[in-house]
């Protein structure tokens, strides 16, 4: 007899990314459609309609799960397998708010959700929340684990490692999602036609690709088939698709895509490793801001549109609430939905699969010339006894001296955001890669303090 499916408590239930996918894995997976579904969202509305949409769902399939929801996490968080953390506060607002601020002292983020004031300041506004969702993991379901499924994916997660180590926690990101990812990898170094999955065995076998670095912040550092490298095919790859982009630019006002093969085909060149998340990692560097004398090429990266990504949001939310009410067929549901990342993990883990997966996790020895507690972005076994990363090869310099930048502005971050410290933040702000400027970093920081007032600790201004 199979048994019970897990409990999983889902914070942040009207999630752009994630509230729709645990909906439909929930209903298909035969281990978790027998477990429950406990939704928690603030804004009652939200609420409503992502549970009508689970009951419409699981009804439509005949799932069995339990269904249960909350505006308070606390009434139903007791006995939680596993509680996934995607909620944000005024996503594209605070997020614009760091944009604009940030590029008035020369500093453009692409996505400023990770790197840069944004990804500084994402993690004073939402660290706090993050360890008090663990306090009440502590207190009413301690053998849950926690998946912080919230940006920066890296910052809150090494604060959750460094300031609830009692709590067990991982963290995600929905790009290296496996075994997509991997079929992506065998099509662009030329092992496939096509980019599909399921992959046989053997090719998986015989495929070593290692993608390593923090999350958004991750290279290519070896990828070889047979014995065989195919970095060389990989840079190929790249190559075509950004002559395509020169003869057919993505829209300017789209951040986040707009020539992201060329800024990858020059980081290739440069470190000899393929960057990986494309839309992220050309705000790390500052090779792309437009500093200097020379002309960047392909161009200085175009800021991110918080008025896009809102109407997109809107036009998300505006399709669940017709999928919720029955204006849209609960088939088109199914027909056009996908899982995610966090359920997956959470099916092979309950139900002990022994699926690999890409996670956010201290280091533990897996790539030998990083720190045992760098917290890394890395492809590991996984169970009901967490992750085990999987052994890695050395970071190549370059990469290994950008990794460890990164890691320490996520670490000063982390500390400044529990600390309410200015001192600590200015020297978080100081040390991350794209800030060049004493002056433009106390003044950001100022105004960035001013502007977010109302959803930040009072510790900051006392």
């Amino acid at each position: 007899m199979m048994k019970k499916g897990p409990k999983i408590v889902v914070i942040g239930a009207g999630s752009f990314f994630f509230g729709r996918a645990v909906v439909y894995n929930m209903a298909q997976s035969p281990i978790l459609r027998t477990g429950t579904l406990a939704l928690v969202d603030t804004d009652p509305a939200v609420l409503e309609t992502m549970m009508k949409l689970a009951e419409r769902a699981g009804r439509h399939v005949g799932a069995p799960f339990r269904l249960i929801g909350s505006t308070d996490r606390r009434t139903v968080m007791h006995g939680a397998d596993f509680v996934v953390a995607s909620f944000s506060f005024r996503n594209t607002f605070y997020r614009g708010t760091d944009v604009r601020i940030s590029r008035k002292y020369g500093v453009t983020m692409c996505s400023g959700d990770t790197i840069g004031p944004g990804g500084i300041f994402r993690t004073l506004r939402e660290l706090p929340e993050i360890l008090r969702i663990a306090q009440d993991i502590r207190e009413l379901a301690p053998e849950a684990w926690m998946i912080n499924f919230v940006n920066p994916t890296a910052a809150l997660g090494l604060g959750l490692m460094r300031h609830a180590p009692d709590v067990k926690s991982f963290a995600l990101c929905d790009d290296l999602h496996d075994p997509r990812k991997r079929a992506e990898y065998l099509f662009r170094c030329g092992i496939t036609e096509k980019p599909e999955i399921p992959i046989s065995p053997e090719q998986d076998a015989k495929f070593d690709l290692q993608i390593l670095g923090v999350n958004h912040c991750n290279f290519v550092v070896k990828c070889s088939y047979d014995g065989v490298s195919r970095m060389d095919h990989l840079r190929k790859w790249v190559a075509g698709q950004a002559k395509k982009e020169w003869e057919h630019p993505a829209d300017r006002s789209d951040a986040k895509q707009h020539y992201n093969y060329n800024y990858a085909l020059e980081l290739f060149d440069l470190f000899g490793a393929c960057p990986n998340a494309l839309g992220h990692i050309k705000e790390y560097l500052p090779f792309f801001q437009g500093y200097g004398v020379s002309p960047v090429e392909p161009e200085p990266i175009v800021p991110f549109d918080a008025f896009r990504r809102a109407d997109e949001m809107a036009a998300q939310w505006r399709e669940t609430v017709a999928f919720a009410n029955g204006e849209r067929p609960i088939e088109e549901f199914f027909a056009g939905g996908k899982g995610d990342h966090a359920t997956d993990i959470i099916e092979s883990m309950w139900g002990g699969l022994g699926r690999k997966f890409y996670v956010n996790t201290a280091n533990r020895g897996a790539v030998p010339n990083m720190a045992d507690d760098a917290f890394l972005e890395l492809r590991s076994e996984l169970d009901m006894n967490g992750p085990r990363p999987l052994p890695a090869v050395p970071l190549p310099y370059g990469v290994l001296g950008l990794t460890r930048q990164v890691l320490d502005t996520h670490e000063l971050a982390v500390e400044a955001a529990v600390s309410c410290d200015r001192k600590i933040l200015y020297r978080a702000l100081a040390c991350d890669p794209i800030v060049n400027n004493l002056g433009d970093a106390k003044r950001i920081m100022e105004e960035l303090l001013e502007a977010e007032r109302d959803h930040l600790p009072a510790g900051w201004f006392r």
